[in-house]
């Protein structure tokens, strides 16, 4: 609790010394409420995610822009993605959506929503780095956003494969992800794999049949 008081104070001081025609007193009361919020935000994000984004130990720096789109992507509070699995045709696999604490899934064989515990992804594993060998491939224009293309490697547990990154530069969040997985072990059926990331909060909903008020999009 006191680590969790004294890392989000640090951050509302910062905001604080934006705006000093805010009374102090005020700055006081908010400091107080965080003692309250903190225990369940912590749950839902990683602290990073409020601002202080700084790269784990054990990242491969050459990856740290796209590891920074990643972190900030997977620490939001509210985002989408929809994974295809890409053969002679692309089909869609499962929609996950992530809602504060929680992981909304629909397997595309399946027509009911499962609501499970969402678990806290991060840019290293204890096999090492997720990412490695980042390159830059080109930046663009896509919709009046500035996006960056990169090529990398892509490590999680047994699976390895090379991956293609789109991120949004204007606020450092995914667009989509593209895994070509080595042959051998993979975790899908198909050796391609695409990630189309959704992370305008208005667009991302609680399913209707596990929806239970407006507490839920928390």
């Amino acid at each position: 609790m006191l680590i969790a008081f004294f890392s989000e104070t640090a951050i509302v001081a910062f905001q604080y010394s934006r705006y000093p025609s805010l009374p102090f007193h005020r700055f006081i009361v908010v400091c107080l409420a965080l003692l309250v919020v903190s225990p369940a935000l912590a749950v839902a994000e990683d602290r990073r995610s409020f601002g202080i984004n700084e790269p784990l130990p054990g990242e491969d720096p050459t990856c740290n822009e796209a590891n920074r789109a990643f972190e900030n992507t997977y620490n939001s509070s509210r985002y989408s993605a929809r994974i295809y699995l890409v053969d002679a045709r692309v089909n869609l696999f499962v929609e996950r959506r992530f809602n504060g604490r929680t992981l909304f899934q629909r397997d595309e064989s399946q027509s009911r929503w499962s609501a499970l515990l969402r678990t806290p992804v991060t840019t290293v594993t204890e096999v090492g780095p997720v990412l490695t060998d980042c390159k830059l491939i080109s930046y663009e224009k896509y919709r009046k956003t500035s996006v960056g293309t990169f090529s990398a490697r892509w490590h999680r547990g047994p699976y390895h494969a090379s991956i293609k990154i789109w991120l949004s530069t204007t606020d450092r969040l995914l667009l989509k992800t593209e895994r070509l997985f080595d042959p051998g072990p993979k975790p899908f059926l198909t050796r391609t794999v695409m990630d189309v990331y959704e992370t305008d909060r208005d667009k991302v909903a609680v399913p209707d049949e596990l929806a239970v008020g407006e507490d839920s999009f928390q």
